[in-house]
């Protein structure tokens, strides 16, 4: 059943700690638990965890947060000093300092992820991301993008809400999440449940939360489609342009200011940068590369930032490290995206068609190529990297082996070398999805 009040201070820690205690991000520990605080707000309303399939769609990170009985304004504070970070790299780059290094003053990493460290990037191509990313999420664009591209996108933003009102209107936060409320906007802000910024101090900090509000119906758009695609279309760069543009679009739902503010540094880079060289048409290309087919809604990845950052212990690496080996053409491991949504190379087969697509390339081989392949020598297949093992070795044992060789198959041979079966990498790693699964449920 669903319940709609704020989901009980023990679960919400129990969930914490099982966050803490079984997933590693990509980042610092303090990082973390700004993120993991967001990602309780989501599994409490989707009943996940902890949370027992019980439905608490009033649960806002501020309530996590004080159950967790941290100081909300500290908590804010942290998570705006990540934005900053980024916004003064922008501001350098505006005023002709730019800088080769996503670093802070401390020669922190952006987000605290390390890779971010070492790279050198052009600052240029990286504002080229943040005002593509920031733009893509704004309701304008993507509805632009509807229009020129013949497709569907759902869309909304974030308001400030006033929780009394809403309950008044025997609204909820699963309501004004998921139902269509594009022509009840001026409607919401007449009722004093969506708050003007001048009518913000006028009312205890306690009654406002920063709230999803769908304008629009519709699947949505693959966060990782968005980098995956920019790094093809342009570079690496401009791919973690993007990337630093969704990390604010994450931390901003939890910091003193109610606002848009990757839109608002996108719009500012768009005024203020002249040597920007990028077109609205641009942004929509992206915003299009990022859309969700609606027959692929359940299948294609939108990693969270969390997501982005999870390290997948059996490959030992996380999403965001996957995209840019992926897009910068250095080797990649195999694996499943957005909570085991999508195989990371059946991902990027899919966007790399899609690109190939809208560029007017040819994103299929004709069957004049095929059949000069299939004149190739069966025994060529052969030479390609394979791991050989006999029957008892673990699933985990061998993709270690097969990640230390690079290999792309797994030959299984008995004690007598009979040859009992071939695995290629991408089902290797279906059989390990299977067979977790079938543990956690057994």
């Amino acid at each position: 059943m669903i319940n709609n009040k704020v989901a009980p201070s023990e679960l919400i820690r129990r969930d914490f700690q099982h966050l803490k205690e079984t997933e590693e991000l990509y980042t610092t520990d303090e990082i973390a638990d700004l993120l993991f605080v967001q990602s309780l707000e989501g599994r409490a309303h989707n009943g996940a965890g902890a949370f027992q399939k019980s439905f608490y769609v009033n649960t806002t990170i501020d309530d996590i947060v004080r159950a967790l009985k941290l100081d909300p304004d500290d908590v804010k504070t942290r998570r705006q000093m990540l934005i900053d970070d980024i916004a003064v790299f922008v501001d350098d780059t505006i005023k002709g300092k730019p800088r080769k290094r996503l670093v802070n003053a401390k020669g922190e990493p952006f987000i605290g992820v390390p890779a971010l460290r070492d790279i050198e990037v052009d600052a240029g191509d990286v504002l080229k991301g943040i005002y593509i990313g920031g733009l893509r999420d704004d309701p304008g664009p993507r509805a632009a993008a509807e229009k020129k591209y013949g497709i569907t996108i759902g869309y909304g933003k974030c308001y400030p809400v006033n929780i009394e009102v809403m309950e008044r209107m025997s609204l909820d936060g699963e309501i004004l999440a998921h139902r269509e409320n594009a022509g009840s906007i001026e409607a919401f802000k007449r009722a004093g449940l969506i708050l003007a910024e001048e009518n913000l101090r006028s009312i205890p900090a306690d009654k406002v939360r920063y709230l999803y509000i769908r304008h629009k119906i519709g699947p949505g758009q693959s966060d990782d489609g968005a980098i995956v695609a920019s790094g093809m279309v342009y570079n690496k760069d401009v791919a973690l342009g993007i990337f630093l543009a969704d990390a604010i679009d994450t931390l901003e739902k939890y910091v003193h200011v109610y606002r848009d503010q990757d839109d608002d540094l996108g719009y500012r880079i768009q005024k203020e940068y002249p040597d920007l060289g990028v077109t609205m048409d641009q942004v929509l290309e992206i915003t299009y590369l990022a859309a969700v087919p609606e027959e692929l809604d359940a299948q294609t990845p939108d990693s969270s930032l969390r997501y982005f950052l999870t390290i997948d212990r059996q490959v030992g690496q996380c999403a965001l490290q996957s995209h840019f080996n992926f897009i910068e053409k250095k080797p990649y491991f195999p694996m499943f995206l957005s909570f085991n949504r999508s195989l990371s190379t059946d991902f990027y087969a899919y966007i790399r068609n899609k690109v190939a697509g809208l560029k007017n390339l040819q994103a299929v081989v004709t069957s004049d190529v095929v059949l000069k392949g299939l004149e190739a020598p069966v025994d060529n297949f052969l030479k390609r990297p394979a791991v050989i093992v006999k029957p008892g070795v673990s699933l985990k044992d061998a993709v270690a082996k097969m990640r230390s060789s690079g290999a792309e198959f797994l030959i299984i041979q008995d004690d007598c070398n009979s040859v009992q079966g071939v695995i290629s990498m991408n089902d290797l790693l279906k059989l390990m999805m299977e067979n977790g699964r079938r543990e956690n449920n057994a």
